[in-house]
């Protein structure tokens, strides 16, 4: 694991701005031909939703699970400015059994297409549900979860559901 924590180092330490001053070529905006569909017009952020593995992992035996926190995307968040998405590009390196994903949900407070208007039970219901469905083949392969800000709130409800679910069983 010291591998993979020196070479998170060097990648915040290339991904932090630089104090380059910017030409005035490339501070001027681009027009913007509305005839033309555009990738970021055609895309919905419905898209970015739900788990994307990330890694499929060499013959699994756990499964690692990203969850970005408020105003955060499933990749981007964990995506250096450098374009390294060190879940993906470095910790496969290191855990070569792990199945890696990322789940995505709306929370978003300053989108232009609209604003997240859910509840956090209504996040972790999602999540709780989607992982159901995403663990079907292997419900009993340990999972380690990696969450960020109001990931780890959604995470939390996601534990106290299981919890009512159990003690509703065991009663």
């Amino acid at each position: 694991m010291s591998g993979l924590r020196s070479r998170l180092k060097g990648i915040m330490r290339s991904s932090k701005p630089s104090s380059q001053t910017v030409n005035d070529k490339e501070a001027a905006v681009p027009d913007l031909d509305l005839s033309k569909p555009s990738p970021s017009r055609t895309k919905s952020k419905k898209d970015d939703l739900g788990f994307l593995e990330l890694v499929s992992g060499t013959d699994p035996i756990v499964d690692i699970i990203a969850i970005h926190g408020l105003d955060g995307h499933r990749e981007r968040t964990w995506t250096a400015e450098n374009g390294i998405l060190w879940l993906r590009d470095l910790l496969k390196a290191d855990i070569p059994n792990a199945r890696i994903l990322a789940y995505g949900y709306d929370a978003d407070t300053r989108s232009r297409e609209c604003i997240s208007t859910q509840k956090i039970y209504q996040h972790a219901d999602k999540l709780l549900k989607s992982l159901s469905r995403q663990r079907r083949d292997h419900p009993r392969r340990p999972i380690i979860f990696i969450a960020h800000s109001l990931g780890g709130i959604v995470l939390k409800q996601v534990i106290h559901l299981i919890a009512h679910v159990l003690a509703l069983i065991v009663n």
